[in-house]
């Protein structure tokens, strides 16, 4: 009951807000392409969508305010996470590549390490924002987090993933209305949570 409230009040403010969650969504896109910027231009949707759930309003301006707020400091998350999933990444393709059966199953381990680091993508950007920049605390909150709310970690990941099938599907389509949709609901997620413990987000 509580996820499918969560998912109705998320979809009624996409909607009531979907020209500046569009707005960012094609900014973010646009800034995809020059590498340097991609960090700080989804961190900045994190800190639109934290700034708009605070504001019950979508600004677009807050996506232009976060772009420069985390410009350099979102690399403190954007570098290590690429290290650790190349790195990972790296593991698993060396131990499948192993000849015995043995070898082979210790690829599990990275494997679920992998899985770990997509289940923490649900909180890790929004506690980012939420914490200043703050790595260290930011994972910790996401880890437990997760940890403590196993049920709407894996739903809110799920769509997550749906949402990415959709839009590989459509190509271009969906595209236009990706990254903001999901950030409002992983922050909104979040904010409940925290809610339920009594914390303020």
């Amino acid at each position: 009951m509580q996820l499918f409230h969560l998912l109705r009040e998320t979809f009624q403010f996409v909607m009531a807000n979907l020209f500046d969650i569009t707005l960012t969504t094609v900014a973010w896109l646009l800034l995809q392409l020059p590498i340097v910027t991609a960090p700080a231009a989804t961190v900045g949707v994190y800190y639109f969508a934290r700034q708009a759930l605070l504001q019950d309003e979508a600004q677009f301006r807050d996506f232009v305010q976060g772009l420069k707020l985390y410009f350099w400091r979102s690399w403190l998350i954007a570098l290590p996470e690429l290290l650790l999933v190349a790195l990972l990444a790296y593991d698993v393709y060396f131990f499948l590549s192993q000849e015995e059966p043995i070898g082979q199953l210790w690829a599990s381990i990275p494997m679920a390490a992998l899985g770990f680091l997509l289940v923490l993508q649900n909180y890790v950007l929004v506690f980012f924002v939420r914490e200043n920049g703050a790595l260290w605390t930011s994972l910790k909150r996401a880890t437990l987090l997760a940890l403590t709310n196993p049920l709407h970690t894996f739903a809110v990941l799920l769509l997550t993933l749906l949402y990415f099938a959709g839009l590989y599907a459509t190509r271009v389509g969906l595209a236009l209305v990706f990254v903001g949709p999901v950030a409002v609901l992983q922050s909104k997620t979040v904010q409940q949570l925290l809610e339920r413990q009594g914390v303020e987000f």
